[in-house]
């Protein structure tokens, strides 16, 4: 039998059986794409469905909370944000919080920003061992460090005072902020901060005038991990606070619904969460495409 000779047009053009595979693994890519943007919405739900609620209860009376809890308030209270302020004292907490987060946050910025810099740009006997010292503080769990880190606030007399929670805060976040700054500065161009010694400029003006505004993104994505962390630690604060004039927002709203059992000013008590998200949500919808970013660029190169 003579050998069947297909045309070009024929051999150009798909074939049923070619195409078979090719639609099956469209069909493949569509349905885990359905189902990928499936579990993202539920992701979603599971976490924008109690803040919403959290939000709409706070302005019902408590009546209102057990009689209508799903449905939407019948009147706006205002009031119960004036009395979070002032009654449950959230005012004197949400001060103690942005005192220390903004104390903190400073001095681990500023010193983790410095070492990762020299530790990047400069080689010297013993940096390697730093570098590593400090990663090394990264791997220890936090809750493994409190009983001893007490005994030592205890003998500096920090205990029960906001330096307890800064020191702590600080030195807990610098081995983070040192490995993540570290692999940033590492991908800025040496070329930059050369020409600028040339041009006769100190060591101190190249750190803070150059290579800080050339950092900025990540500064800004290790600023925002580092203010999360400080702004919602609970448990540090709770074995070093118990004056009630210096907790936190964390320790404090703990402490404002374990009395709600003993009150009826439930609309207060969620108000006193809804002050107390915000500024995280506001912190997060600023420096959003900044935190992208700056991931990106640090994960370049380590």
């Amino acid at each position: 039998m003579a050998p069947q000779i297909r045309t070009s047009s024929e051999i150009a053009s798909p074939q049923p059986d070619d195409l078979r595979p090719r639609q099956l693994g469209l069909l493949v890519q569509r349905i885990g794409w359905i189902a990928a943007q499936l579990v993202l919405w539920l992701f979603f739900l599971s976490v924008a469905f109690p803040l919403v609620w959290v939000l709409i209860t706070s302005f019902k009376t408590g009546r209102e909370l057990f009689t209508s809890t799903w449905a939407l308030p019948a009147e706006m209270q205002w009031g119960n944000y004036a009395r979070a302020w002032t009654e449950m004292q959230v005012g004197t907490y949400m001060i103690n919080s942005v005192l220390v987060t903004v104390v903190s946050l400073t001095l681990i910025m500023l010193l983790g920003s410095m070492v990762a810099y020299v530790l990047a740009r400069y080689t010297f006997p013993g940096s390697r061992v730093i570098y590593f010292y400090f990663i090394a503080g990264w791997l220890i769990p936090g809750m493994l460090t409190f009983i001893p880190a007490w005994f030592l606030h205890r003998s500096l007399g920090t205990i029960d005072t906001r330096w307890a929670l800064i020191i702590q805060y600080t030195a807990s976040s610098l081995p983070f902020t040192v490995f993540f700054l570290y692999a940033f500065f590492k991908t800025l161009p040496r070329e930059v901060e050369e020409a600028a010694i040339v041009d006769g400029a100190s060591l101190y003006q190249v750190f803070f005038q150059i290579m800080l505004p050339l950092a900025k993104s990540g500064l800004i994505t290790v600023g925002v991990f580092n203010f999360l962390a400080v702004w919602n630690e609970y448990f540090w604060a709770l074995i070093t606070i118990s004056r009630n004039e210096l907790k936190t927002l964390p320790l404090g709203m703990a402490n404002v619904l374990q009395q709600a059992q003993y009150a009826t000013d439930w609309g207060a008590m969620f108000a006193g969460f809804v002050i107390m998200l915000v500024p995280t949500f506001v912190v997060y919808s600023i420096f959003q495409s900044r935190l992208t970013q700056g991931i990106t660029v640090g994960a370049v190169k380590g």
